[in-house]
């Protein structure tokens, strides 16, 4: 499978043809995200049956054949582990794309290793065994070498291949819904392009929190996030998750030690905003602990820990996929918006726990 480089608007244009012709297409990127907000896309590269293309995104000027590409519903899009890839490209054409495969989410429902990368991935259908390592490489840097460019095309040229593959799989196992249920759950825009106002809804919440510290926490995430948008910086240089949650749990005589010992000093401005909102009071007491029965909590857990031990085993699956902790413990709780208690986890574990 030969493995060009476009890097003019003519070439791409000479291409652009065969690729809107196939139902299918592998799709990835290289992008730099050290010290920003957004991530700087440097090369985009896809694949037809025939042929891979390592596009020069730095050479190129017109975005509308690949905005066209990306629009497309009746082409496939497969991506590995492809969140990032979607942000990226949301980012530069400004359009979300349409049609994706995640071959990283269609193994999920296959083999009770999760998340596995893409060199395994090749390595495990095809015993070829791929490099790995395209974080340490600078990829805005021109002329691109000819290593790089067999790199980068290696991470497309087996994509159509396992899609076939995994696709079958999940069919024969009858996962294929369950796949993309998950898929259409994990992959919608909210989920990939973070608005500042939900932004805190991809902080990993401890389990005992106010609803008062709940709303400290929404006020503040909308603002590290737009406070990094503005200044195009990584929000964890603002502070990180971890460090957010310190904030909001914070008894009010530790805030200053809390606030005077982050990895990123903020200055008094950032301070005194970040004092007014913990400041702030609300009426909502912390229902989800209301008449709290350790005695049923602990049943709970462990009915669900059993049980999901037994549900894993028998279809192979990891059992993060099915119910992580914070999954089990909001249920233990009596919480009811919970993962396992909708979908396919309901048909083999939520209705066995309820």
């Amino acid at each position: 499978m030969p493995n060009f480089l476009i890097n003019t608007d003519i070439k791409l244009q000479n291409i652009i043809k065969d690729l809107k012709s196939s139902s299918v297409i592998g799709l990835d990127t290289e992008f730099i995200r050290e010290s920003t907000y957004y991530p700087i896309l440097a090369l985009l590269q896809l694949s037809d049956e025939n042929h891979t293309y390592c596009i020069d995104i730095l050479a190129l000027e017109d975005k509308e054949p690949i905005i066209n590409l990306l629009k497309d519903k009746n082409i496939i899009k497969i991506i590995h582990s492809s969140k990032q890839d979607l942000e990226v490209l949301n980012n530069y054409y400004d359009c979300y794309p349409e049609n994706i495969f995640d071959t990283q989410l269609a193994d999920n429902f296959l083999n009770p290793q999760i998340s596995i990368s893409y060199s395994n991935l090749v390595k495990k259908h095809f015993n070829v065994f791929l490099k790995e390592g395209s974080w340490r490489t600078d990829w805005l840097k021109r002329p691109i070498s000819n290593d790089k460019l067999e790199y980068a095309g290696n991470d497309v040229k087996y994509l159509i291949k396992l899609h076939e593959i995994l696709k079958s799989e999940l069919t024969k196992l009858e996962r294929y819904d369950w796949f993309l249920e998950e898929q259409d759950l994990e992959l919608k825009k909210s989920n990939v392009v973070t608005e500042p106002a939900m932004a805190w809804e991809k902080v990993n919440l401890p389990s005992k929190i106010t609803e008062t510290q709940i709303n400290h926490l929404k006020i503040l995430s909308k603002w590290r996030e737009e406070k990094a948008i503005q200044n195009d910086m990584p929000k964890r240089w603002i502070f990180s998750d971890s460090e957010l949650i310190k904030i909001t749990l914070a008894r009010s005589n530790k805030i200053m030690y809390i606030l005077d010992n982050l990895k990123h000093q903020p200055n008094e401005e950032d301070i005194s905003y970040i004092l007014s909102v913990l400041e702030l009071k609300y009426d909502e007491a912390p229902v989800e602990f209301k008449n709290f029965d350790a005695s049923m909590y602990n049943k709970r857990v462990n009915m669900c820990h059993q049980t999901l031990e037994v549900v894993c085993d028998e279809y192979k699956v990891a059992s993060s996929l099915i119910a992580n902790k914070r999954d089990i413990d909001l249920f233990a709780r009596g919480r009811k918006d919970i993962r396992f208690l909708q979908g396919w986890r309901f048909k083999i574990f939520g209705k066995l726990v309820q």
